[in-house]
């Protein structure tokens, strides 16, 4: 078996064969015969490629599996869910005009049976977004009203809605967001909570419908104004897409499974385990494969501690 010094002297020498190697070939006549010359620089380009590798693999340096990103789409959705579940909750009867777009989350505290199970839970029914006017605005002033004219089409809805609704059991959050976050942000929320209101979610969808136009009539109502009657253009729509029965079923059988979250401390526990799957503190080398760091006791940062 070569010991240390005998796979360094190997090692060494075989470089200096390189070096010579090398020296020789930068000054060899290349002729003129184009394929010739075409295979001599791919068999050069797949010889450096070879040597890289090599080079690689015995760098014993840690390399990290993944760097942060803030840039990133996903991370940066994240964050702006994050600050808008920080937010404090606004009535949603009393939104006064103003300038902004962004992303919101619309709660639901009252005693519609079907929707018990968000009672007195930090956990919305229904998140949407609202895309500025200028896509090119870099201020409030410049996206224009659009957040809070969403929000109070919503709530213009819910007040149509009087047979099952009240809006004063309505609140919401809002958030101001830089144009081009938004969408990667409502992304998030959707699969963090998935709200029952909303249409990814396939069960009472429908909140968000502007009204049918007088030549599509025949479209079937929407599981939201099965639920909630009230809109004038819903009423002339002649046939559900889903039974109210069916609706009530899908809703307790989505809350069951998908549980509410209590409060803001569960929705940030949930959040940084979240993060923590971003395995930024997981190592490699290529000669030895993956290496973990040793986490340090009772880390409250780790999923996986305990009180």
């Amino acid at each position: 078996m070569a010991t240390g010094k005998n796979k360094d002297f190997l090692l060494t020498s075989l470089l200096a064969e390189l070096r010579t190697l090398t020296e020789r070939i930068a000054v060899a006549e290349a002729g003129e015969d184009a394929r010739a010359i075409k295979k001599v620089r791919v068999g050069l380009e797949q010889v450096t490629s070879q040597l890289k590798s090599v080079t690689t693999k015995l760098d014993p340096i840690l390399r990290p599996e993944s760097i942060f990103d803030p840039t990133d789409p996903n991370t940066s959705g994240r964050v702006v869910a994050l600050t808008l579940v920080a937010q404090t909750k606004h009535p949603l009867a009393k939104i006064p005009e103003f300038y902004g777009a962004g992303v919101y989350a619309i709660y639901y505290k009252g005693d519609f049976a079907p929707y018990a199970q968000l009672k007195g839970r930090d956990h919305p029914i229904y998140v949407g977004k609202a895309d500025p006017d200028n896509q090119a605005a870099k201020d409030a002033v410049s996206q224009g009203t659009k957040l809070s004219a969403r929000l109070n089409e919503h709530a213009r809805s819910i007040r149509k809605a009087a047979t099952t609704l009240d809006i004063n059991d309505f609140e919401c959050r809002f958030l101001i967001v830089q144009t081009g976050f938004q969408k990667s942000a409502e992304d998030y929320l959707i699969n963090f909570f998935k709200p029952i209101w909303n249409s990814e979610t396939k069960i009472c969808f429908g909140l968000g419908k502007h009204g049918d136009s007088s030549d599509t009539r025949g479209n079937k109502r929407s599981p939201w104004d099965t639920m909630h009657p009230g809109r004038e253009w819903a009423s002339a729509t002649t046939e559900n897409q889903k039974a109210p029965e069916t609706i009530i079923e899908q809703i307790s059988a989505h809350l069951t499974e998908h549980q509410p979250y209590a409060d803001i401390h569960e929705i940030f526990k949930r959040f940084t385990e979240d993060m923590h799957q971003l395995d930024s503190d997981r190592f490699y080398t290529p000669a030895h494969g993956v290496v973990e760091l040793e986490a340090a006791d009772h880390d409250p940062a780790s999923p996986d501690a305990t009180p």
